[in-house]
């Protein structure tokens, strides 16, 4: 039993591999790739596990790795290097899924990672792959980490293996192939939920949809070739109303004491009027994820000094930096999220991480890859794993972000985990 990790790139279109040491003392590693056979993928307990990573280590920019073991970079101070970005990026949110694996040394495990590098040479590398056959006896597929390359990979990969997309938000990424398995929760994946709880928590209350109209941008643009001016005008459409309507869909409003404000532009005239001062509960339902707008509507609600008002917002409102955390409390803002916020659990991931690599990760790549590797592994050490689990398992929070997938209409499942959060006390706190 073991864990064995193959390092594979590509140099021009011809596939060879290179070991590059130890894991840790489960991890064996051989010089030479053999072609994958096609075998069919069951929901049974199996003697071993193929996983491939498809991620951009682009090593040719940081060819230092290429000489130094995995368990060697303990001794190797990371923030010394200057490491290319999507090196960096690779590197946090594999080792990061590698320390994960730490919780299933009894599982035999095979991992595959291909440096699919960047640009036009990773579509050529993705299609060779896919040409080749290289992963069609794999169990999971993990990447391409970027949208583009990963939506290039789906399109063209269809053997019935799971390919999960950490993550893009994109509303497309599953679209067409339903083995794919999107980690990251987009925000219309919450505002069903986020309605359903504003309009049956606010039924008595005095309920107001402030959100951005169709702004027309009338700019003046010299004629090409000529030495004259024309004025051009340009049509904006704002998230808002994509948004505003998903909030609305399927609630009958003439049964609330509700009106839609539409705002021309991000100057917001004074809302005073549209307040109830006779006693019923003013409740604002901003969907927008303009950081200027947002902010600019927030600092006048805060102006009226109604202590009793609600906010409702977007995710965005997790981490806004742009008004006093107390005002946000005198408002009671509140979002629809995934995450916990500022949990123990994370804090002990990083020192945990620190303790095993010698060096800070940028969070949001390696603790993906963490949470990745705990909750599919799972799956493994039970009884094996197919799509069809995901939709049949309960929720599941790890390091702070909950999972919980959906199939979706045109495609493969998605992370729809939607959680309600109210600033409170100086942080974040879950109240749904």
């Amino acid at each position: 039993m073991g864990i064995r990790v193959y390092i594979l790139f590509f140099l021009s279109i011809s596939l060879f591999s290179k070991s590059i040491s130890q894991v840790d003392n489960n991890f064996r590693f051989k010089s030479t790739f053999e072609k994958a056979k096609h075998v069919t993928f069951k929901n049974n307990h199996k003697s071993k596990y193929k996983i491939s990573l498809l991620l951009p280590f682009c090593l040719d920019h940081n060819t230092f790795i290429l000489s130094n073991s995995i368990d060697s970079l303990k001794d190797v101070n990371i923030d010394d290097y200057d490491l290319y970005k999507k090196t960096k990026i690779s590197l946090d949110f594999y080792l990061g899924f590698l320390l994960s694996l730490n919780a299933f040394k009894s599982i035999d495990i095979d991992i595959s990672v291909f440096d699919i590098k960047e640009g036009l040479e990773s579509k050529e590398i993705l299609a060779n792959v896919v040409r080749e056959g290289y992963l069609e006896d794999m169990d999971l597929i993990i990447g391409p980490l970027f949208t583009d390359n990963f939506v290039f990979f789906k399109d063209r990969f269809d053997s019935g293996i799971p390919i999960i997309s950490p993550f893009s938000k994109k509303a497309h990424i599953t679209d067409g192939n339903e083995n794919v398995i999107q980690l990251a929760t987009h925000v219309k994946n919450h505002l069903s939920f986020f309605s359903q709880y504003i309009f049956d928590h606010h039924v008595d209350d005095n309920l107001l949809l402030i959100r951005r109209d169709t702004i027309l941008k009338v700019t003046n643009q010299k004629i090409a070739g000529l030495n004259e001016w024309e004025l051009k005008t340009d049509t904006l459409i704002p998230s808002d109303i994509d948004y505003g309507q998903i909030v609305l869909n399927g609630v009958d409003t003439s049964l609330f004491s509700f009106k839609e404000i539409k705002v021309l532009s991000n100057v917001i005239d004074s809302i005073h009027h549209e307040l109830d001062t006779l006693g019923m509960k003013n409740v604002i339902i901003i969907p927008s994820d303009d950081n200027v707008f947002v902010a600019d509507l927030l600092s006048k609600l805060h102006a009226c000094r109604d202590t009793n008002m609600v906010v409702y917002g977007m995710p965005t409102l997790s981490n806004f930096n742009h008004i006093s955390v107390y005002d946000l409390m005198d408002m009671n803002v509140t979002f629809p999220h995934n995450q916990f916020f500022n949990n123990a659990e994370l804090s002990n991931f990083i020192i945990n991480f620190y303790d095993h690599y010698n060096y800070s990760p940028h969070l949001k790549y390696a603790s993906v890859g963490y949470e990745l590797g705990l909750y599919f592994m799972d799956f493994f050490w039970q009884d094996g794993f197919s799509i069809s689990d995901l939709v049949n398992s309960d929720p599941r929070t790890i390091l702070g972000t909950t999972y919980d997938f959906k199939k979706s209409k045109n495609g493969g499942d998605k992370n729809v985990a939607t959680l309600i959060f109210q600033y409170d006390d100086f942080h974040c706190k879950r109240i749904d």
